[in-house]
């Protein structure tokens, strides 16, 4: 073991965080301080920001020792910080002590089945109700089959381009609640900021 700093007990964590609808600006600005602040303890050895369009972001910090990176963690300014993040984003994450720490990133933020029917069904009852109800009062004698032709082909327009981008952009933090890193080779998983 070398008794250089940052040479074998490098640290790295990641956060990761699923921010609020509509507060992707404010996210931004808060992240630019914590990097900000971070530079500014001693054993920083820099930082990464990674997001996708499914509003995960994550916030990637290494420190040349676990002692540097704790005491930029118990700090007062870290502790503001987390607590003004928390009220845009919501917070998760690991942290490795390894050589050559590796995380495996979130995916796609894919939510559970049970949660993507219940968008799209509550997004698609009212609209086929509101065609189905139109074109009876427009067209009281159309054949069965082309109203559910009618019906069917404006409900996948109306779910794919207009309705389910701003359901999913709307609920994009309940969609993705409990994302996190998937900690791998030699990392631990932590849940507290």
């Amino acid at each position: 073991m070398s008794s250089e700093p940052g040479t074998d007990r490098a640290v790295t964590v990641v956060v990761t965080r699923v921010v609020a609808p509509g507060k992707e600006d404010a996210f931004a600005r808060w992240a630019d301080e914590v990097d900000r602040a971070a530079a500014g303890f001693p054993g920083h050895l820099g930082a990464v920001r990674l997001h996708d369009s499914q509003g995960l972001h994550h916030l990637i910090y290494r420190f040349d020792s676990a002692e540097h990176l704790d005491a930029w963690e118990r700090s007062d300014v870290r502790r503001d910080l987390i607590r003004r993040g928390n009220r845009i984003s919501r917070q998760r994450r690991s942290r490795s002590a390894d050589l050559a720490p590796w995380f495996t990133l979130q995916d796609r933020g894919v939510p559970p089945k049970w949660k993507s029917f219940l968008t799209t069904w509550t997004a698609a009852y009212p609209c086929l109700l509101t065609i189905a109800t139109l074109l009876k009062l427009l067209f009281p004698g159309m054949p069965q089959a082309a109203a559910l032709a009618i019906n069917s082909l404006v409900l996948t327009a109306l779910l794919t381009w207009v309705i389910q981008p701003r359901i999913t952009r709307r609920a994009r933090s309940w969609l993705l609640r409990g994302a996190r890193p998937a900690p791998t080779r030699g990392t631990t998983p932590m849940t507290r900021g």
